[in-house]
């Protein structure tokens, strides 16, 4: 290297060019590969680059705030880890009353897995029904009003034998389980 003290920002601006003009870079195709560019006067002059983001401070990197635009000073920040990372292209946002939430963050927050969040936030339950530790139910959707119909219910009421379960023709085993009497004495 040339200098022996570089500008603390001029990796950043070599970092950025390498995504964006290095076919061979291994981080091309998700910056160049899909049309980011750097814009001209930060790709031709280090001094416009340094004069339009300031100084970085601590723990912050480069940012693009839309995630989908180009290296320009109206598009670009500094940014700590935890908020560069909440503005990639698979972070999930669940969206109520035009407010945008971070799955993740709701999932930290709660407790709940991102899954449940994301089923709840489908159902079009509110923001508090969606962060509650309580589960939730949809007994409307059930056959008979939550009973078994048909072959599940055929299946509680009879043993695999096809022996009808009634109060006197069963008992329960070790393990709680509900057992025929018929099969148990067939068995000897």
């Amino acid at each position: 290297m040339p200098f022996k003290n570089p500008h603390p920002l001029y990796s950043v601006w070599q970092g950025m060019l390498r995504r964006c003009d290095n076919p061979n870079f291994k981080q091309f195709a998700d910056y160049g590969g899909r049309g980011i560019s750097v814009c001209p006067q930060w790709k031709r002059d280090f001094a416009a680059f340094v004069s339009d983001m300031g100084p970085r401070p601590a723990g912050h990197m480069i940012d693009r705030i839309d995630n989908d635009g180009n290296y320009t000073p109206e598009n670009c920040r500094w940014a700590t880890r935890a908020e560069s990372q909440s503005n990639r292209r698979i972070t999930q946002w669940i969206e109520r009353d035009g407010v945008r939430y971070l799955l993740a963050a709701l999932a930290k927050e709660t407790g709940l897995k991102p899954d449940t969040i994301k089923a709840r936030a489908a159902k079009g339950l509110t923001l508090a029904e969606i962060k509650s530790p309580q589960r939730t139910w949809n007994l409307a959707g059930l056959a008979l009003g939550g009973r078994a119909s048909g072959e599940a219910r055929h299946r509680q009421e009879t043993c695999p034998a096809g022996h009808r379960l009634t109060d006197r023709n069963t008992f329960y085993d070790k393990g709680n389980w509900r057992r025929c009497i018929r099969c148990r004495d067939a068995k000897g």
